[in-house]
């Protein structure tokens, strides 16, 4: 049992950091978020226009914001589990979850919402997808260890 919190505090960590840089990032591209400038999309031309379109959206800048409350109170939730883990109690996996269902979410709100990527009639919707997707996997793992060691560290009954 007290291997497997000690597993589950090491990927609480990573979480935390990798949740920490999220919030970062999240607060200082807010600005940019919530006041898209069509300068910054003129030289992508008629792609250019459908993102200025699709990011100055008032659905996009309630995802930016309510993403950024969501990750900020999941914060609390892992530092909160991270003190119960040094303390040898196991957490709650609801955060774990959440985060996972969010991400989700939030990918397919994405894949659907996003605009048609196409430059010089080549479709770059497809790679970008799958980029996308790749990318959300890889910070879904710490996550998804988390909550295997929680698991792991229940006594069998």
């Amino acid at each position: 049992m007290e291997k497997h919190l000690k597993k589950a505090k090491t990927w609480n960590m990573v979480l935390i950091v990798l949740t920490l840089i999220s919030v970062v990032t999240g607060l200082a591209g807010l600005p940019k978020s919530l006041n898209p400038k069509m300068s910054d999309y003129k030289m992508l031309g008629d792609y250019g226009q459908q993102m200025f379109d699709y990011l100055n959206s008032p659905i996009t800048k309630i995802i930016s914001v309510l993403s950024l409350v969501i990750t900020i109170a999941l914060l609390v939730f892992y530092f909160r589990a991270n003190k119960k883990l040094a303390d040898e109690i196991a957490p709650t996996k609801v955060p774990y979850y959440v985060y996972i269902g969010w991400s989700m979410l939030g990918l397919v709100i994405n894949l659907m919402m996003q605009p048609k990527m196409q430059m010089e009639g080549m479709d770059f919707t497809l790679v970008t997808a799958i980029i996308g997707i790749v990318f959300q996997v890889i910070f879904l793992i710490p996550a998804i260890l988390v909550i295997v060691h929680l698991f792991k560290a229940e006594p069998e009954e």
